[in-house]
């Protein structure tokens, strides 16, 4: 296992999933670069201080290639603070390549894992359930085909529900579950204690990872 502290990251969405990764990025001594579609959303997710420490801030459309681009100057890796985008899968995984950066990281959604027989989609398992998982899985799984498509090098992160609970769970690291579900539910700040432990460390490159928190809200 590789591990940099120094790493130049972009994350490109900075909503409540991308709040919490930008600061765990910090936290973690990252360089943070961020692309938003809106500098004023930015600066009511993130207090003065933090926008601060950011290295870039880029203005722009996450499908754009020029903005892509521009924004992935000098980065090792991208991650996605978005959900299932199909066209911004493909441009994002494409600029990423096209930049040489060392790895994308996308979140999914926990469907799209395999049961833990190794052989049944996650999705069959909660057919019976209150959601559609089944739409859930092929809107998601049309993004990860996407990203494999262009052969950038990837994590893929497939929570189920998330929403902040204020705290990062003690131990984390024993949630996490490569190709099949931990659980439903995972917190934004958990979610981000994995995604960049993905990001600076190739213990899950190429991999579908999930992950649980141990909350009832």
């Amino acid at each position: 296992m590789t591990t940099s502290s120094h790493s130049q990251i972009l994350i490109v969405g900075v909503g409540g999933l991308g709040e919490h990764l930008v600061r765990e990025a910090l936290e973690r001594g990252a360089q943070v670069s961020v692309l938003v579609r809106d500098r004023t959303n930015l600066e009511a997710r993130l207090d003065a201080g933090t926008i601060a420490k950011l290295t870039r801030i880029t203005v722009g459309d996450a499908t754009d290639p020029a903005a892509l681009d521009s924004a992935m100057q000098g980065i090792d890796v991208v991650i996605s603070g978005n959900g299932a985008h199909k066209t911004m899968a493909r441009r994002m995984a494409e600029a990423a390549k096209r930049n040489r950066l060392g790895k994308l990281i996308w979140p999914a959604g926990g469907t799209n894992l395999m049961s833990d027989d190794g052989v049944t989609p996650a999705y069959k398992a909660y057919g019976n359930s209150s959601f559609n998982a089944e739409a859930i899985y092929k809107a998601h799984q049309a993004c990860i085909d996407v990203i494999r498509e262009t052969g950038v090098n990837y994590v893929i992160f497939c929570p189920g529900r998330m929403t902040s609970v204020g705290y990062r769970s003690a131990d984390v690291a024993s949630a996490v579950r490569v190709n099949r579900p931990a659980g439903m539910f995972v917190s934004y700040e958990d979610a981000a204690w994995v995604i960049l432990e993905a990001a600076l460390t190739n213990a899950w490159d190429r991999e579908l990872i999930g992950a649980a928190t141990e909350v009832n809200i």
